[in-house]
């Protein structure tokens, strides 16, 4: 009985990063609605965001895939960049 586990780590992996991304779109509708953020600020965090929630889809499959090194390089050299670009994009959301 212990083989037939309801939910793979993948499939937990792929509902929490949807739910990950609605909050992000939510997140960003709210920022152009009510901060009426400009349009390159909005680049800025839609480009930030989504490299976010792909180094941690990238890092979470590759712990499932039991490849550790993998998982800390994608934090490094994915999630660093995604990290800054919405800084940036904050940064200019707010600024206005």
């Amino acid at each position: 009985m212990s083989g037939l586990a309801i939910f793979t780590g993948i499939e937990v992996l792929f509902f929490w990063m949807g739910v990950a991304t609605l909050a992000t779109v939510q997140g960003l509708i709210w920022m152009r609605w009510k901060k009426k953020a400009s349009w390159p600020s909005m680049a800025l965090l839609t480009a930030g965001g989504a490299t976010i929630l792909f180094a941690i889809a990238w890092a979470v499959s590759a712990i499932l895939e039991k490849e550790p090194q993998a998982a800390s390089m994608s934090m490094l050299v994915i999630l660093l960049p995604g990290l800054i670009l919405t800084t940036l994009g904050g940064r200019l959301a707010w600024k206005q």
